[in-house]
């Protein structure tokens, strides 16, 4: 084929993908088509991957979405605010790094995708532009919703969701203290101050929130007395512990007819 090609004696053009070669009689010899060739190889294998690489991008741009959702989301549902600056050891973020969600608007609106972190120490969800930090605002957002984990939004605030429904909500409010380190002046050098994750419990129940104690009595004490046998009996044969969010959330869904709260 090539010496077919060397032979002619007329202008050759050759195209392949919207690039243009014009190969004269003087140039056509093997090693310049050689480098043809060698490009056209390439340029095959690039047009192969090429679809692979759009899939890939398209898929991103349909999960992250951070196009025009990130302009409305700046426009309506969140506002500029300068974070806290201060030096101190540890993660204030929920998560370890920016994360997909779906923000729940009202029934009227379809959700929208963002990327957000929940910052616990300032209790926000931010949404960083450049060197710009945005907070969603509650007032606006129904429901912020990850792959793994919700959180609703209630009289102007972000609560982590536990159980959810008809009767009742149980919820997380979960934030962060910021420590110093004990220490011996004059043998020890003065740490940095740390960070310290907290975690509160609430049972939204008939519109009002209910500050729920870690405590195996308190927790009795939440229902009706007569059913106190039924609910000491419950946790003891269940093993449930009031540490353990989702084993509140068990006593919680059995027994929430009883509440008195």
């Amino acid at each position: 084929m090539l010496k077919n090609l060397t032979s002619q004696k007329y202008l050759n053009l050759v195209v392949y993908s919207g690039v243009v070669h014009y190969l004269s009689e003087e140039k056509k010899n093997k090693k310049e088509f050689g480098l043809i060739i060698g490009v056209l190889t390439h340029m095959k294998l690039i047009l192969l991957f090429l679809p692979m690489l759009l899939i890939s991008q398209q898929g991103l741009t349909a999960y992250g979405d951070t196009g025009y959702n990130l302009n409305r989301i700046k426009r309506e549902l969140a506002a500029p605010y300068n974070s806290q600056k201060m030096v101190i050891k540890g993660n204030k973020y929920f998560f370890k790094n920016p994360t997909n969600a779906t923000l729940v608007l009202d029934d009227s609106k379809e959700p929208i995708n963002v990327v957000t972190n929940y910052n616990l120490l300032e209790q926000t969800f931010d949404v960083f532009d450049e060197n710009q930090i945005y907070k969603l605002l509650p007032s606006k957002i129904k429901k912020v919703i990850f792959p793994n984990i919700e959180f609703t939004s209630i009289n102007n605030k972000f609560y982590e969701v536990i159980e959810s429904n008809e009767d009742f909500s149980l919820l997380a409010d979960t934030y962060l203290e910021i420590y110093f380190p004990e220490y011996t002046p004059g043998i020890q050098e003065k740490p940095d101050p740390k960070y310290r994750k907290r975690n509160s419990v609430f049972l939204y129940y008939n519109n009002r929130f209910n500050y729920v104690e870690r405590r195996k009595n308190f927790l009795v004490s939440m229902f009706s007395k007569n059913m106190s046998k039924d609910i000491n009996t419950f946790i003891k044969k269940n093993k449930i512990s009031p540490r353990d969010n989702d084993e509140l959330k068990t006593l919680f869904l059995k027994f929430h007819s009883s509440l008195e709260r």
